[in-house]
Parts: C-alpha cells; sequence; structure tokens
C-alpha cells in the first residue's frame, strides 16, 4: 500500500500542479556508464524530471534486460506520467515472470487496464489479486482498495449504459497546448486558466528557473478562444508559479496560489488574495499562519459564503496534520471582528478518504461542493463527485457520471454562471497529445444538451393560535381586569416573511439543510430542485412542532413545477402583552407577594406550556423623577421578576430583562391643561412581556 500511496502521491505534487520538466538524455548518455546513467536517473528523479528519469531507466535495461528490479521503478514512473499503456505491459511482464517477488504488480496491472477503459480485463486482475493476497500481509494493506476499484467498475458500466445528457467539446488551441492546462474560471465573457505557454519540449537545464505557471486570460472571438495574456501584472509574479485562481461571491477578492519547490524538493502552495479596488486588482496579501503552513501544502481554493455572517468560507486541499488522506479538503470562515481566516477544520471522513480529494469548487448558490477524488469508487483515477451542503455538513458524495467523468483523470470542475455550461480538465482520449495519448491535462467545455428544470412553490398561511390566546386572556383577564386587546380571530391570512427550510435526503438518508427562503409579501415560496431526489421543506411552527411537507423528483423526465400543500402556522401574538397587577413599592424593585401571585398565574404558567418561548420582560415608570434614575429603576425591576423566574425553573435563556424607564409611555402623564394626571400616571408604571422568539430559531444551525 505504501507503493501505492506513493505513486498517487508523486501523481498529485508534481503532475496535476506542476509541468514535468525535461533534460536532454540522449546527449548525455553518450558520455556515461551504467553505474552513471543510474546515478543521473536517481539525481533526476531527486529534481523532479521524471521524464529524463524514464529515458534513463531505459537506458539501463539495455545492459541488464532482466534486472525486474529497475523495470519495476520503471513502470511506476511510467504510471506517474501516466502511460498508462507501457506501465501496463511492464507490470504484465513482472507480474509475468517475478510475481512471488512483486506480487503487488497484479494490482498496478488491473489499475493500469482500469484507466486505459479496459473494464472486464481489469476486473478479472482485481479478483485474481484478492485470491493470491489472501491470508498475506498484502490483504491488509490492499484488501480495501482492491474492492474500491471493482465497485468502481461495475459503476463505470452503469454509466457507461446510461450516460447523462452533457456534451463534452474539447476547447481548441487558443487555450490548449501541449503541456498542461488547468484550474479554468469563468471570467467577463471569457476565462482565466493556468498554465505554460509553451509548445516545443521545456529543457531542465536551460529553462526550469524561468519558466513559471501562470494566470491567462482568453476571450472567445467568433467561437474560438484566443488567448489576451497574463491576466493581471499584479497577479502575476516570475519567482513562483502563480495558479489556481477563484473569486468571492461578489466578484471583489481574488484568492489564488502561489507555489515553489522547498528544500526537500516538495512542491509547496500557499494561498493569496486580491481586492478589487477602484478598477484594479490589489497587490496581493498573503493569507496568516492558520491558513498557510511553510511545512505543507494549502492550495486550490474555492470560496462559499458563512451563513451567519456572509463573511468568506475559504474551502482549500491540503496536506497539513489532521490530513484523513495524502491530500484533503479543508476550510476556514473568515472572522470579520479580528479581519482573519480561523483555525481551519477538515471536512471529514464523509467528504476525506484515506487517498487523495483535490480541486474543489463551490457553488454558493445551489450550495454544490464539487470535488475530484480516487479514494472512492471512480470509473477511472480521479473522478468529480458532488455533494450538498457547506461549512462541515455535507451529504454523501455523488460521482457525476459518464461522460464528465472518464477511465482517465477528471478534475477543476466549474459551473459556468448560467448554469447551462461548464468547465472541467482531464487527460482523457481527446486531449492534445504530446508524448503520448494520455499524457496532458486539457480543458473541455461541456453543456447541457437537455436540462430538466425542476422547481416546488407554495403559500404559506397565518391562523391564530386559539389555545394560547384562550390561556392569555383568561388568565390576565381574571388576575387584571384588564382586556386583553390582541386580536384573538381565527381569521386565515397569508403569512409574509416565514423562513421556509429545504432538506435533502441523500443516499444514505442523511438530511442534509442546502437552502433557505423567506416567504414574500404573498405568503408564496420558490425553490429550484434537482431530478431523482428526496426532499422535505421544513415551516417553524412557532412553540409547536415544525410543520413538514416530503417530496421527490424522482420520476420526472421533463421540466416541471410542483405546487405543495398550503401550510398553516400558529401566530403568536408579537405586541407587548401588559399585567398591570405587579406592583413595586415606591422606589423600590423587589416584589412584593401579591406580584408574585400576578406572575405564577400568567407569565410563569405560559412559559410552562410553552417551553420553546423567549419573552422580553419589559418594566416601565413615569415621569416623576430623573430619566436616568428612572431607567436604572425600571431595569432592576425587570430584572426582579426575570429573577423570580428563574428560581421557579425557567431557563435564563428564554428571558430578557428590559428596562425603558418613562421613555414608553401609553397613557399622559399630565392632563391638557398642565395638571397632574394620577390615572394616566399608574398606567405608565407597568410592566409587560413580549413573545420575542422561539429557543429553537435561536439555536446556531451551523457548528463552526
Amino acid at each position: 500500500m505504501r507503493d501505492y500511496l506513493k505513486i498517487l502521491l508523486v501523481l498529485i505534487n508534481l503532475n496535476i500542479f506542476h509541468d514535468f520538466l525535461y533534460s536532454q538524455p540522449q546527449e548525455t548518455l553518450r558520455n556515461l556508464n551504467r553505474w552513471q546513467i543510474k546515478e543521473v536517473a536517481k539525481h533526476s528523479l531527486r529534481l523532479g524530471d521524471v521524464y529524463s528519469a524514464i529515458e534513463y531507466y531505459e537506458a539501463l535495461l539495455k545492459y541488464k534486460p532482466y534486472n525486474y528490479s529497475i523495470k519495476y521503478e520503471l513502470a511506476k514512473l511510467y504510471q506517474k506520467v501516466r502511460n498508462y499503456q507501457k506501465a501496463e505491459e511492464l507490470f504484465n511482464e513482472i507480474y509475468q515472470n517475478v510475481p512471488e517477488k512483486y506480487p503487488e504488480a497484479l494490482f498496478y496491472r488491473a489499475l493500469n487496464k482500469k484507466m486505459l477503459g479496459e473494464y472486464d480485463d481489469a476486473k478479472e486482475d482485481f479478483n485474481l489479486f484478492l485470491k493470491k493476497i489472501k491470508g498475506t500481509e498484502l490483504e491488509k494493506s490492499y484488501k480495501k482498495l482492491t474492492n474500491i476499484e471493482l465497485e468502481g467498475i461495475e459503476l463505470a458500466k452503469k454509466f457507461l449504459a446510461n450516460p447523462t445528457n452533457i456534451f463534452i467539446i474539447h476547447l481548441d488551441s487558443g487555450i490548449n497546448k501541449p503541456f498542461l492546462e488547468a484550474s479554468p474560471v469563468p471570467y467577463k465573457g471569457g476565462l482565466l486558466y493556468t498554465s505554460i505557454k509553451k509548445d516545443k519540449p521545456i529543457y531542465f537545464e536551460k529553462d526550469s528557473f524561468v519558466l513559471k505557471r501562470k494566470i491567462f486570460f482568453a476571450k472567445k472571438i467568433e467561437n474560438k478562444y484566443k488567448t489576451i495574456g497574463i491576466f493581471d501584472n499584479n497577479i502575476d509574479d516570475d519567482e513562483y508559479d502563480v495558479c489556481n485562481p477563484a473569486f468571492s461571491p461578489d466578484k471583489k477578492r481574488l484568492y489564488f496560489n502561489k507555489c515553489y519547490k522547498n528544500w526537500k524538493n516538495k512542491y509547496i502552495c500557499h494561498i493569496y488574495m486580491s481586492e478589487y479596488v477602484n478598477g484594479k486588482w490589489s497587490i496581493p496579501i498573503k493569507l496568516g499562519g492558520e491558513i498557510n503552513l511553510n511545512q505543507y501544502t494549502s492550495t486550490q481554493p474555492t470560496i462559499g459564503i458563512d451563513p451567519k455572517t456572509g463573511a468568506d468560507v475559504l474551502y482549500f486541499v491540503s496536506d497539513r496534520k489532521g490530513s484523513i488522506g495524502g491530500l484533503d479538503i479543508w476550510y476556514s470562515v473568515y472572522d470579520i471582528k479580528k479581519g482573519t481566516f480561523k483555525t481551519p477544520k477538515n471536512l471529514g471522513k464523509k467528504i476525506n478518504t484515506p487517498l487523495d480529494e483535490i480541486t474543489p469548487f463551490y457553488d454558493y448558490e445551489n450550495k454544490i461542493l464539487y470535488f475530484s477524488s480516487n479514494g472512492l469508487p471512480n470509473i477511472g483515477g480521479f473522478d468529480i463527485y458532488k455533494a450538498y451542503g457547506e461549512l462541515k455538513q455535507f451529504s454523501s458524495p455523488e460521482n457525476l457520471g459518464y461522460p464528465t467523468n472518464s477511465s482517465a483523470d477528471d478534475i477543476y470542475f466549474i459551473n459556468d454562471e448560467s448554469e447551462k455550461s461548464g468547465y472541467f480538465v482531464s487527460n482523457r482520449k481527446g486531449s492534445t497529445p504530446y508524448l503520448y495519448e494520455n499524457c496532458c491535462f486539457d480543458i473541455f467545455k461541456f453543456l447541457y444538451s437537455e436540462q430538466i428544470k425542476l422547481f416546488v412553490k407554495g403559500k404559506v398561511y397565518a391562523i391564530n393560535d386559539s389555545s394560547l390566546y384562550a390561556l392569555l386572556k383568561k388568565e390576565i383577564e381574571q388576575t387584571t381586569n384588564n382586556d386583553f386587546y390582541v386580536d384573538s380571530s381565527k381569521n386565515i391570512k397569508t403569512l409574509s416573511n416565514v423562513n421556509v427550510y429545504l432538506y435533502l435526503n441523500d443516499q444514505n438518508n442523511n438530511e442534509i439543510l442546502i437552502k433557505n427562503t423567506f416567504t414574500n409579501e404573498n405568503g408564496e415560496y420558490i425553490f429550484s430542485l434537482e431530478p431523482d431526489k428526496n426532499y422535505k421543506l421544513v415551516f417553524k411552527n412557532f412553540s409547536y412542532f415544525d410543520k413538514i411537507i416530503k417530496l421527490s423528483t424522482k420520476g420526472y423526465n421533463k421540466s416541471d413545477t410542483i405546487i405543495a400543500n398550503a401550510v398553516f402556522l400558529n401566530v403568536l401574538p408579537t405586541e407587548p402583552i401588559i399585567i398591570k397587577n405587579i406592583y413595586f413599592k415606591f422606589d423600590k424593585w423587589e416584589l412584593t407577594d401579591s406580584a408574585k401571585l400576578v406572575i405564577d398565574t400568567t407569565i410563569f404558567k405560559l412559559l410552562v406550556n410553552y417551553p420553546k418561548l423567549i419573552v422580553e420582560i419589559k418594566a416601565h415608570t413615569d415621569s416623576l423623577g430623573n430619566e436616568k434614575y428612572n431607567l436604572k429603576l425600571s431595569q432592576k425591576r425587570a430584572q426582579s421578576v426575570v429573577n423570580y423566574l428563574i428560581s421557579k425553573g425557567i431557563e435564563p435563556e428564554r428571558l430578557i430583562a428590559k428596562g425603558y424607564g418613562s421613555s414608553k409611555p401609553i397613557a399622559p402623564n399630565f392632563n391638557p391643561d398642565g395638571t397632574d394626571n394620577p390615572e394616566g400616571r399608574k398606567k405608565n408604571r407597568r410592566v409587560e412581556f413580549q413573545i420575542i422568539g422561539n429557543i429553537d430559531e435561536q439555536k446556531i444551525i451551523y457548528e463552526d
């Protein structure tokens, strides 16, 4: 398994993020003996010059054609550079001749057959491999990996038999060149992407220190792409590879990578940010030490929105401590008060696997995370998946199927803003060949040939809660002889500004909140849905069980709008409710026994019967005395009521004390002729309460 992981990690660190550079080994080989060739081969590998190392190892085989240790190293190198055909041939030769020395060669033979789309032969090899390693040390390391590959083969057959309605276009030579093109991002009707603009071989000795990856901008002119040049001079940096651009939702901030090789020859990326100010992109700043760590890579940023604060949420890839596999997807929420990103958190085992997850793209409008993985069942190498949710709450990943995914590696998925098309990167058949068919990554565009659009809409109505109103009316009238002035009719009317939540039930029956909206002035709401999914709508029913509507889009094969049943929600009083008989002694705030009795039969009973209610206790004074003093006195009186309710077992988080002094009179303190109005003052010296919320609505839905 260590060899398998090593191959995959080298593939990530060298191949996807950085082009292989190579020298001119044919010139060098003329002057070397076989021992020197072996040392030069090792040196080339240390420098990341894999293509040269391949040529040196091939030269060594001419001296020792039956040296299977050299052939094994060479086979792994061919797999690293995605020459699946040559790798499969070498692993086959090794397994046929020395299976006892390299039993895992059968696994790699099967793996390369799968990458070539030879699924039946690969399945046969994987099953044979499982039999061969049963009861051996290799079983522990390879059994789970092999079963994942076998599951992927069955998935491939299913997808190939039922392709999705997507049309794939290989972008023209205005963008795609013989070397890697990556990280496409739609921008101003064109496309940002990362590349080394080079049509000829890159020679290690001459070019490695001057050629760097850069972000380019291409426009579409007469249905063809034309690269205009470097995206922005402030973003560009000749000392680093500059790559992986990602915009904030408001397009005011650009996040991207600057990458380099450290002293251990490890490829390290750090995340930078530039702001769009006065029509220009500012000088980039490097994100702080929570995000960028010198010994680890932090790469491939994509941006979401914090549902609580509206701040940027940074999703990115890293191999830092705490990673489940070699490379994992992490997230960090921007702290608006501190002006920094918080400590990153791993997305967890639902998304990340013991292998690698890379190239995330977050669709913040629909709350979908797209990413590539080779640790989930795949139809070949890295497949593209999607998961619904945000922060750390995501549904189980779904494979996007064929033809978005192929038997080769498919990465860097991104939707266009129109949601009718998008882009991804692949080394599949049809990409620009250079040394061999699958060598190089190109950018592909996809179009939805027939996109099914589904919606659900409905109405929410208000109906007064007769039981609560009856309780309040009866108790308050009996205690205070005061008319209960809140309208308690049962008239039904549409209800605006209701928060409606849309949850997705994924294939593992996980419920993930993916959207929420508010009803309009007519009580209406609407959500867009995806085909072949199970959903539920949740309506917060104040102090009662939530109202729920379950719906499914399974079986819909054309665009449609689902009309949901009408929802009736209880409406509780929002106006302050006056309780007159809570009296205090002059200039005092301690509750009298008679005041406690009133509280016991009104507010306390209400809070016991409706254990989710949050109320504000409001205390008022008349206008006699200093206003500052009255404000302080009224606050103490309100707090005394709260303290009494807490002593009777009401949770403190359900109670808020607020003194208003004489600022909110309900009757005149003076008569029109300027004389004192004792009756008016008496009405103003009051305690009242107001229902301000529901304990469930105060809970934070998402944990940071």
